[in-house]
Order: structure tokens, then sequence, then C-alpha cells
């Protein structure tokens, strides 16, 4: 297939840029909200989406770096709110690591602590069974008296 004939998508725009960076910045800081509230449910349902959103907003940044589109001039309106939503979608970014780092680590230490519990339990409960020593060696017969007045 010729570059003619292949189905070429238009250049991302500034106003579709912001539009997906604002999105996903919403986005996350609800996931980020969600996952300090402990409501793993809901952050674990934004997963589609975010997913989703993600390979969008990159796919503009490839278009970017390839040429293919360009940004807004340096005084323009566009480019001031290109900037500010920029900001927000990194600082956003940064917050919901941050909050995935920590529940991850919540999510080890209960693992942790649940199987040293097991453990701790496996001792205790060994601890109360009957000794395990070797069988009795049987002593030597010194002499045998016998009864026989019956």
């Amino acid at each position: 297939m010729s570059a003619l004939t292949q189905p070429r998508a238009l250049p991302c725009t500034a106003p579709e840029l912001i539009s997906i960076s604002t999105a996903l910045a919403d986005l996350l800081d609800r996931e980020t909200f969600a996952l300090t509230a402990m409501k793993v449910k809901e952050a674990t349902a934004l997963k589609d989406e975010k997913a989703r959103l993600t390979r969008r907003y990159r796919a503009h940044l490839e278009e970017l770096r390839a040429g293919r589109a360009v940004l807004p001039p340096q005084a323009s309106l566009a480019r001031g709110e290109l900037t500010a939503v920029a900001t927000r979608l990194a600082n956003a970014a940064v917050d919901n690591e941050r909050a995935l780092r920590a529940g991850r680590a919540a999510v080890e230490r209960v693992v942790a602590a649940i199987a040293e519990a097991m453990t701790s339990n496996q001792r205790r409960l060994s601890a109360y069974a009957p000794p395990r020593h070797a069988p009795a060696r049987p002593r030597p017969l010194a002499g045998i008296a016998v009864d026989r007045r019956l």
C-alpha cells in the first residue's frame, strides 16, 4: 500500500489536545482520590477509560513530535491554555503515581502481615503437639521372678 492510499488521521489540533489533557487530568484526580480513600473498586473501574485516554494523548504527542501537527504561536491564548493544562496533567500524574505506590506498599504490608500471622500460628500450634522424641529403647532384663503359688 502506497503512502497516498493509506488512511491518514487528521493532525491533532490544540483544542483537541487541551480537551484530552483535561479529561485525562480529571480522570487521574478521580483515581487518586479513590486510591487515597481506599476505594479500590472505584479506582479499578477507571482503568479502561484511563488506558483509552492515555493512548489518545500519546497519539497526539507523537503527531507533534513527528511534525505532522504544530502548536499554536507562543503569544496565543491557546498556547497559554495548553501550557496550563499540561502543567495540571503533569501534577495529576505525579500525585497519581504517588497514590499508586502507597497503595501497592499497603497491599504488600497486608500480605506480609498475613503470611507472618500464618507462620506464627503454625509455630504456636506445633508447640502444643506432643513432643517428637525417639521411641524408648527396651531396657535390658537383669532377672525375672515368677510366682507360681496360684
